[in-house]
């Protein structure tokens, strides 16, 4: 014990590791710096430092990542690894090699050029990456794999590098295809019309139809206005699904350019990105669940995305950049529906899918709830504002609620099922968009049961079945409308399997 916390770490970040502190920290203050600037030079009496506070400041800021690169250090000593930051105010962090479950990479264009890599090590708390080291050559990063993940697995370790076998690597029609499902480019179309607005475009397109309009003549100056108004909005209409689809395709590309999905020595392995190149390990058994989603452009093209939950993923703190980037796990963003069982099993190699899922229904009642509560939102939202602009016709947009609202409630029953297997429990809701959960039995972390005065008096209750890698923005499963000694027998059910595991 005297020589493991007497251990003194020796190896030190890549020669240029300054250049991309220096580049980080100038991307998180070049708002300040641009205002600094701006001011400066428009100050008629500028201060005593005057213009040279921008060039002070940025100096400032290479004396700093230059004294990191400096003062860091790491290394690998018996049972973990060990790196210390700072020399007057020293931080000495000791990571076990049994809490690292992944070492993931990020590569931008300056990084891919200089053979290095941003450096991430994730472990099951979860939350940000237990270690960032930027940025080490990749020669560096393929010693602290090898040395990490041969302490977690010494029977795997052997001379020979692990077979590594490719199980979807995607093509650039499918990522074509991608982005046409996806809706990403919809931001940026919003804000090149917001500055389109700002510009006074469209002021300038009515003053154009007013004067055409002045100089038509009377009879038919009416109906060239309305026409004129008809075809400018249909064509701004067209013109954002083109921007909005040819955006989302040029981002697909951009994001998950030569997307490979490899297995290696059991554990699932994820690149992709063309400018920014980012390499993830997905350890098969620190998966909780996997989603596939499929939306009404999934289904023409006959596509569905697939993702996972990684344990600790929910607990990724605020405005942490560096986690949100690869926030989402991709199994797949795109693949063909007929490839996607085998891409589950392949996530999920300890279920049993020999057999098909008993499927069950929801309450009886769910049907009359789901459509009171669907009615009365609608008319809620929408009588106001069609008294406002329709007046009398309100009574049609407030009496075509009723089959409107009768129809999501019977295609939502219709497509929602639960299902309890022997080792895992399934869950598919939608009927625009469909998800399927899969979250095995011995990953569920807890169980709970609500009931709400509506659900008490329609003898209905819901269940919430989370896991280490559910967060707001993914749960694990939530099933609503179940009857209430069925969703009772179902969190029995899960209860005892997870104490069995236990």
């Amino acid at each position: 014990m005297a020589s493991e916390a007497n251990f003194q770490p020796s190896l030190r970040l890549h020669a240029l590791s300054w250049l991309f502190g220096l580049s980080g920290a100038i991307r998180q203050m070049v708002l300040p710096l641009i205002a600094l600037l701006f001011f400066n030079v428009r100050d008629d009496t500028p201060g005593p430092l005057g213009p040279w506070i921008v060039p002070i400041i940025l100096a400032a800021l290479l004396i700093r990542a230059v004294w990191v690169q400096l003062t860091f250090r790491y290394g690998f000593s018996a049972s973990g690894l060990v790196i210390h930051e700072g020399a007057i105010f020293r931080n000495v962090r000791h990571i076990e090699y049994a809490r690292i479950e992944n070492i993931d990479t990020e590569r931008g264009p300056l990084h891919r050029l200089l053979g290095v890599a941003e450096v991430r090590v994730q472990t099951s708390t979860g939350g940000k990456p237990e270690a960032s080291i930027s940025v080490l050559d990749l020669g560096a990063v393929q010693q602290m794999r090898e040395r990490v993940f041969a302490e977690v697995r010494p029977a795997e370790t052997i001379a020979a590098a692990p077979e590594e076998h490719t199980l979807l690597h995607l093509p650039i029609e499918e990522l074509v295809r991608y982005g046409l499902i996806d809706n990403r480019g919809m931001i940026l179309v919003a804000a090149a019309f917001g500055v389109l607005h700002e510009t006074g475009i469209f002021v300038l397109n009515e003053a154009l139809l007013h004067r055409v309009l002045e100089s038509s003549p009377a009879a038919g100056l009416a109906a060239l206005g309305l026409m004129m108004q008809i075809a400018l909005g249909a064509f701004t209409i067209l013109a954002a699904i083109v921007a909005v689809r040819m955006l989302s395709v040029i981002l697909a590309i951009v994001t998950f350019y030569d997307f490979k999905l490899t297995r290696v020595a059991g554990d699932l392995r994820v690149r992709y990105g063309l400018f920014t190149r980012v390499a993830l390990t997905l350890r098969t058994r620190r998966i909780q669940a996997v989603h596939q989603t499929e939306s009404l452009l999934h289904r023409w093209f006959k596509r569905v995305s697939l993702s996972v939950d990684l344990a600790g993923d929910s607990g990724g703190g605020e405005g942490d950049q560096d986690s949100s980037r690869m926030k989402t796990r991709w199994l797949a963003p795109v693949c063909a529906v007929a490839a996607a069982p085998e891409l589950i099993a392949t996530a999920l190699p300890t279920l049993d899918w020999s057999n098909e899922p008993d499927w069950q229904p929801l309450a009886p009642g769910a049907r009359a709830r789901i459509f009171r509560k669907s009615l009365a939102w609608s008319v809620l939202l929408l009588t106001i504002p069609a008294l406002y602009y329709l007046r009398e016709g309100a009574v049609i947009v407030v009496l075509s609620c009723i089959p409107l609202a009768w129809m999501h409630a019977h295609l939502y029953v219709k497509h929602t099922r639960w299902a309890l297997a022997q080792d895992a429990v399934l869950f598919r809701s939608g009927w625009l968009t469909r998800r399927l959960t899969i979250v095995p039995r011995d990953r569920v972390q807890t169980l709970s049961i609500e009931a709400s005065p509506f659900d008490r008096r329609s003898r209905m209750a819901s269940i919430y079945v989370d896991t280490a890698g559910a967060s707001a923005a993914t749960a694990g499963i939530r099933i609503r409308y179940l009857a209430a000694d069925v969703a009772e027998g179902l969190a029995t059910a899960l209860y005892r399997t997870a104490g069995a595991k236990v």
